[in-house]
């Protein structure tokens, strides 16, 4: 039996001895009729005839409850204290007096399972005076189809709506001004009203509590209050106990249901405040009237200022390369030690991954979901697909998913962002860790046990484990070459720096590994910043936690055309704007809380770093490097020679450090214009005779990968050979 087949009906009484047994007879015949469970919740208002005993009678008989009435009198008061007391999620309420039907009930009840939320009794057919039918048509008229635009009968006393729109809404209403002022509301909160058209039935016993004239003067004064009074930002309460599920906010009549209760105001659903509007205004306005007055000087001014900052930022960007390459802080595993993991000891990982129209990379994904190097039974890996994505749904579908794989759709809300599918897919994780990854992403196999073994040796401030991020094209035409320099250098170089100082890390797009707890803890992703990772390392920092990178590399896809990389670069700068302004709106608490360096490196990071990324790195890239020349890779990995020094890379993990540094990688030829290395778990059996690892070999001719193979004790099948060529 859902929801939707469970009604509390609030009655409000006074002085109702004669009508409430026939109310609660009918009430109870349509109920069983179409199979309603129900409760008959009777406010009384503290009359004076017998209501109190014949509402105990019908108790004996009927699932009635009878509440006795605390606090002022007023029909407003005796329907807010039924409503606390009702069981069910959906509510009516009805007037005592049989003027309004119970059998209308039913017919409310589909309609909000049609989608509506609120039901109102549109009283079509009036049997009443024609005095009070001139009254109320006039007032309708213009206190709440002019003043307020609705078309329907505020004042009806027969109403069904969802429950938990009165967690949502604050009501203060006096005697008789509740249905105005919670229509009013619940519209400003987004919430979707219909009408059911009713007959409006004359009263068969007892005296009418309303007097017309000033009931009316009561509720025109509450309309006109309530015209000017601004509508507030709504608060959407989760709708599974536990989670965030169903969370959200509503403002101007539009719902966000975004399963996260970020406060707004760490949010950027409203990205700029009135103190950054204004300075933004004066320093426009100041650089207008320069321009105006004297454009040369005021042009070789921000030329000054701007050149300044290029300098600094500059030289800032080469001491972090520096400090990285001096004594790289990154979190870094031996083989043996990642590969003799008790696997009955890992605990279950989630993996999200967000998917909009991207069925033909599905079985990309779920291939090197399966490189992955963890037991299969504490995977939970999630696909999380959108109502309106038809092709992606069909594809998973037609697809026979791994055990340890599951689809969810998303249901339809605003934001349709990234960040909002991610936060749903939160609430769904049954994990203790949990990593993002995009559908193109193609991540080292061992990383999942490099960022569990991470958090294991990290410090218990270290609430995140960053992989680094590069391409799987490099070589397809030259905007995807410049990719993977800007990307190599920021993830591999300059986000080490940014560790080893303690400042703010703005998180890449994937393969973000977190406890799920701590996730949780921080309420997920904004769903309003269109860089929530970037935000999110920011939220880290301010609470006073840390990121720290792993040396593992999940492989993306470098936007290969124009048009798409000034869509994506666009969509980096406005995030990048976004997350500055908002976490900047106490900019000296900030600096107070976190530290100056902090303070100026947010500037640096989010408002000239946002304007010019990767632009602003290539002063490094001259002043580190006395030549950086891409070479032919040769079996399955390449080198890079920065300043004299060979730095190499792979497909699997990934490494760029100093070929030096890895004792299993030996030096096989050379001649005056190339040389050759290879790479192998123990080393190069042939080398190690001859000293060890990096030992030289003989200077001739280049071997070749056969000739190598050969020479060296190596099979055609031994995959964990490496070869690589550069040029000097």
């Amino acid at each position: 039996m859902g929801e939707h087949k469970r009604l509390s009906v609030v009655i409000p009484t006074l002085n109702e001895q004669e009508n409430i047994p026939e109310l609660i007879g009918r009430l109870d015949a349509a109920m069983k009729r179409d199979g309603f469970e129900y409760e008959a919740i009777i406010v009384d208002d503290f009359s004076t005839d017998a209501t109190r005993e014949v509402a105990a009678n019908l108790a004996e008989r009927f699932p009635v409850r009878f509440v006795s009435k605390t606090g002022q009198p007023g029909k407003a008061r005796s329907l807010l204290q039924g409503f606390h007391a009702a069981r069910y999620g959906l509510v009516a309420m009805i007037d005592a007096d049989l003027q309004y039907a119970p059998e209308y009930l039913p017919g409310m009840v589909r309609k909000i399972d049609e989608g509506w939320d609120i039901v109102v009794g549109n009283r079509k057919i009036h049997k009443e005076s024609l005095r009070r039918r001139i009254l109320s048509r006039g007032f309708s008229f213009f206190f709440i189809r002019l003043l307020h635009g609705l078309n329907l009968d505020t004042q009806s006393g027969l109403k069904v709506f969802k429950k938990s729109i009165l967690k949502e809404i604050a009501l203060h209403p006096t005697s008789w001004t509740f249905d105005l002022e919670f229509l009013i509301k619940a519209r400003d909160a987004g919430h979707r009203i219909t009408t059911i058209d009713i007959v409006f039935e004359g009263r068969r016993a007892g005296k009418s509590k309303i007097n017309l004239f000033s009931a009316s003067v009561e509720i025109g004064l509450n309309a006109v209050k309530n015209k000017f009074i601004r509508s507030p930002l709504t608060l959407i309460y989760p709708t599974e106990p536990g989670t965030m599920r169903g969370a959200g906010l509503a403002y101007r009549r539009q719902r966000f249901v975004t399963h996260t209760t970020l406060p707004h105001r760490f949010s950027a659903f409203q990205t700029i405040v009135t103190w950054q509007k204004t300075a933004i205004l004066a320093f426009l306005l100041a650089g207008g009237l320069g321009l105006f007055f004297s454009p040369l000087r005021t042009a070789i001014v921000v030329t000054a200022i701007l050149s300044t900052i290029y300098f600094l930022d500059a030289i800032f960007n080469l001491f972090l390369v520096m400090r990285s390459l001096r004594a790289p802080p990154e979190l870094r595993f031996a083989e043996k030690e990642l590969r003799h993991l008790d696997e009955g000891v890992l605990p279950v990982y989630t993996i999200l991954c967000p998917l909009y129209r991207e069925a033909a990379v599905l079985p990309d994904f779920l291939d090197a979901l399966d490189k992955l190097d963890w037991p299969k039974t504490k995977l939970d890996a999630i696909l999380l697909l959108e109502e309106d994505d038809v092709e992606t749904q069909r594809a998973v579908l037609l697809r026979e998913l791994p055990s340890y794989v599951r689809s969810v759709v998303v249901p339809a809300s605003q934001p349709r962002t990234k960040p909002k599918a991610c936060n749903y897919g939160l609430s769904l994780a049954r994990g203790e860790y949990l990593v993002i990854f995009d559908a193109e992403d193609r991540p080292d196999p061992l990383q999942l046990r490099k960022a569990y073994l991470g958090f294991q040796k990290a410090g218990s401030d270290v609430r995140c484990l960053q992989a680094k991020l590069n391409y799987y094209n490099p070589h397809q035409n030259l905007l995807t070459r410049l990719f993977t320099a800007e990307y190599s250098l920021w993830f591999d170089v300059i986000l080490t720096g940014i560790q080893s100082i303690n400042a703010i890390i703005p998180l890449g797009g994937t393969s973000n590994h977190f406890r799920t707890a701590d996730l949780q803890e921080l309420r997920g992703w904004d769903p309003f910043n269109v860089t929530e990772d970037c935000d999110l390392g920011v939220r880290l920092f301010k609470l006073g936690y840390k990121t720290a990178i792993i040396d593992s590399v999940t492989l993306e896809e470098a936007n290969s055309g124009v048009g798409n990389w000034l869509r994506q670069r666009s969509r980096w700068i406005k995030g990048y704007i976004q997350t500055y302004l908002v976490h900047m709106r106490h900019p000296l608490q900030f600096i107070r809380d976190a530290g100056a360096h902090a303070g100026l490196l947010s500037v640096r990071d989010f408002l000239y770093g946002g304007f010019f990324p990767g632009i602003r790195q290539f002063p490094v890239f001259v002043l580190l490097h006395d030549r950086l020349r891409e070479t032919r890779p040769v079996g399955t990995g390449q080198i890079r020679i920065f300043r004299s020094r060979v730095l190499a890379s792979d497909q699997r993990g990934g490494f760029h450090r100093p070929l030096s540094d890895y004792p299993e990688t030996a030096l096989l030829g050379e001649n005056q214009t190339r040389s050759a290395f290879a790479r192998r778990p123990g080393g190069c059996p042939s080398c190690s005779r001859r000293g060890g690892a990096g030992g030289k070999a003989a200077a001739g001719p280049i071997l070749d990968e056969e000739n190598f193979r050969l020479r060296h004790g190596f099979g055609r099948g031994d995959d964990a050979l490496e070869l690589f060529e550069f040029s000097l």
